[in-house]
C-alpha cells in the first residue's frame, strides 16, 4: 500500500475509533470501509482529492465562521477571534476561535470547526453519546447529555477546578466547543445556549463561498 494510503488510513482509524472498539454498527462499519476502500482507490488512481471518496464537501470560509463569534458571551467580553484554513490530502478543513474574558477572572474560549470535508464521518466519529444518553454525577462533578435547541450536546464539569466545557454538533458536519475555566455550571450553559447554532445549520445547506482575498 503507498505510504498516502496508509497515512490516510491512519486518518480514519484516529477520527473513527468506533471501527476498532465495537461501539460502531454493523451498517455503519460496513459503510465505513466501503468508503475507505474507495478512498485508497483514489489514491492509488491520483485522484486530487481522495477525502471526495467519503461524501466529502468543501469547508466553508473560515470568515463566515469567525462573523458567528459573539462580541459577548455569557457576561463576558470577546479579547480575541481568530480563524484559518489548512489541508490535508487534498481537502481543507476551516476552523475559528474566539476567546473572552480576561487571564485573572473567569474565562470562555469557543471553537467552531467544519468537518465537512471528511464526509458524514468527520463530525461523528468517535463520538457516541450522540446515539446514547449520558448521565453521570460525583462530588467533583457531572457529565451528562442534553439538548441546545434542536441539537445535541455533552456537557462536563469538575467543581473542583470550576472548569468545564460543551460540544455539540450541528448538521453532522460542524463541531463547536465551548470550554471555560473558573466559570459556573450556568455560565457554561448560557454561553453555549447563545450561539447562533441555526446559522450553522443553514451553512451546511449552502454551497461554499469563494474565500477573500
Amino acid at each position: 500500500m503507498k505510504a498516502p494510503a496508509l497515512g490516510a488510513l491512519c486518518l480514519i482509524a484516529l477520527t473513527h475509533p468506533g471501527l476498532t472498539d465495537g461501539a460502531t454498527s454493523d451498517t455503519e462499519a460496513k459503510e465505513a470501509m466501503a468508503a475507505i476502500a474507495a478512498m485508497v482507490k483514489s489514491f492509488e488512481t491520483g485522484a486530487p482529492n481522495p477525502l471526495a471518496a467519503l461524501g466529502g464537501k468543501e469547508a466553508v470560509d473560515f470568515r463566515q465562521l469567525k462573523a458567528l463569534l459573539p462580541e459577548e458571551l455569557a457576561g463576558l467580553r470577546r479579547t480575541n477571534a481568530r480563524g484559518e484554513k489548512t489541508g490535508a490530502f487534498g481537502a481543507n478543513i476551516a476552523t475559528t476561535t474566539g476567546e473572552y474574558g480576561s487571564p485573572d477572572g473567569p474565562r470562555l474560549t469557543v471553537k467552531i470547526t467544519d468537518l465537512g470535508a471528511t464526509g458524514p464521518f468527520g463530525a461523528l466519529a468517535g463520538l457516541g453519546w450522540l446515539t446514547s444518553e449520558v448521565d453521570s454525577e460525583g462530588d467533583d462533578g457531572y457529565e451528562r447529555t442534553t439538548m441546545y435547541g434542536n441539537y445535541k450536546g455533552l456537557e462536563k464539569y469538575r467543581g473542583d477546578s470550576k472548569s468545564g466545557s460543551v460540544n455539540i454538533v450541528v448538521a453532522n458536519r460542524f463541531m463547536v466547543e465551548v470550554e471555560g475555566r473558573g466559570i459556573e455550571p450556568i455560565q457554561l450553559q448560557t454561553a453555549a445556549a447563545s450561539l447562533n447554532l441555526m446559522a450553522l445549520e443553514q451553512l451546511a445547506k449552502q454551497e461554499p463561498a469563494a474565500d477573500a482575498e
